[in-house]
């Protein structure tokens, strides 16, 4: 019941966390929008044709995973009693899974259609290639996360 209640959490979060990342510079995540938009919306002029660095983007994600490692860390350590490498691995990968999902089904996809830039370019968020650009997106934060979850496990023995 804890890991239930903490993805829950974890998802409130991460939904907050993208609402202030995303509250004043939105066209930052200009690369975390499928092709069929970003196309549209360089037609319209209403972002750069050039798109944002990925090297800046790498550097965004490593710095929220190591934070994010973190905090796993000491809340599966000092909040679960998790002492093992192994339960904390597992925890954290299972945690950041239900994040993952979340992400994919309701923020990349259910909330689409109430995006700007979605809705500027008069193209669904169901749109077949709209919703396998994040599925792909998904299945590379579900290979991520079998990198961090080892991280947070050790993380937790070490504590």
């Amino acid at each position: 019941m804890t890991v239930f209640i903490e993805c829950v959490i974890a998802c409130l979060l991460f939904t907050g966390v993208v609402i202030i990342a995303t509250r004043s510079r939105r066209e930052a995540f200009v690369n975390d929008y499928p092709p069929v938009i970003t196309k549209k919306l360089r037609g319209m002029g209403m972002i750069a044709e050039k798109p944002p660095a990925k090297k800046s983007d790498i550097i965004r994600k490593i710095v929220a995973i190591i934070i994010f490692a973190v905090v796993f860390a000491l809340v599966l350590r000092f909040i679960n009693g998790i002492t093992t490498f192994v339960e904390g691995a597992l925890t954290a990968y299972l945690i950041w899974l239900a994040v993952d999902w979340y992400d994919f089904f309701v923020i990349d996809v259910l909330c689409a259609p109430f995006d700007r830039f979605y809705r500027a370019a008069k193209v669904s968020a169901f749109e077949r290639s709209a919703v396998w650009f994040h599925f792909k997106g998904s299945v590379k934060g579900m290979i991520i996360g079998i990198v961090f979850a080892p991280v947070v496990g050790l993380a937790v023995m070490l504590l």
